[in-house]
């Protein structure tokens, strides 16, 4: 492995964890501050499999946009790369969890933390690797991962306002969608 790319792999890691971190941090905030309208947009409202997602997604985000840089590396390279890397973290948390559930009849809160954990490990493992390729595949790359982010961002910014009727915004154990009156 070329130091490159080592570096690459490392700064991923190192999201990884920060993501691990804030988003078990976010969890808890909303809650904390009351019921503060604007922590809506990035921390969980609500015990729905949607709001979950944010808590991946937000501090992904943030440490691709605030992050030191490895070397050779330019920012809008790591910012392409997490719409595919941040897609895959929420699409496994997805079907991770409603599988296990599915077949357990139940969460269990040691299997939602793994699965948060495994899932954002994979999202950034997916992320460095793109990364590797980003120099030689730009053309691809950057657009693709630019407008699937942004498509996020929109999603990610609407749909806690604006809860679609749909299971994923559900809360499974009181039916509410969207943020609690406080």
């Amino acid at each position: 492995m070329s130091g490159r790319t080592r570096s690459i792999f490392l700064f991923e890691l190192g999201g990884a964890a920060f993501m691990v971190v804030v988003g078990s941090a976010l969890h808890f905030l909303f809650e904390l501050a009351g019921g503060w309208a604007p922590l809506a947009l990035v921390a969980a409202v609500n015990e729905s499999i949607w709001e979950h997602l944010k808590l991946a997604f937000w501090p992904g985000l943030f440490w691709a946009a605030i992050a030191p840089l490895p070397a050779g590396l330019r920012r809008r390279e790591i910012l392409a790369v997490k719409g595919p890397g941040l897609l895959v973290t929420a699409v496994l948390i997805v079907m991770v969890f409603t599988t296990y559930v599915t077949i357990l009849g139940h969460n269990l809160l040691a299997l939602d933390i793994g699965t948060f954990i495994a899932a954002i490990l994979i999202g950034q493992l997916l992320s460095a690797v793109l990364l590797t390729q980003a120099v030689s595949r730009r053309g691809v790359i950057l657009p693709a991962g630019f407008g699937l982010l942004a498509l996020q961002i929109l999603a990610y910014s609407l749909f806690t306002f604006i809860p679609p009727d749909h299971w994923l915004f559900i809360e499974a154990s009181s039916g509410m969608r969207g943020i609690p009156a406080f």
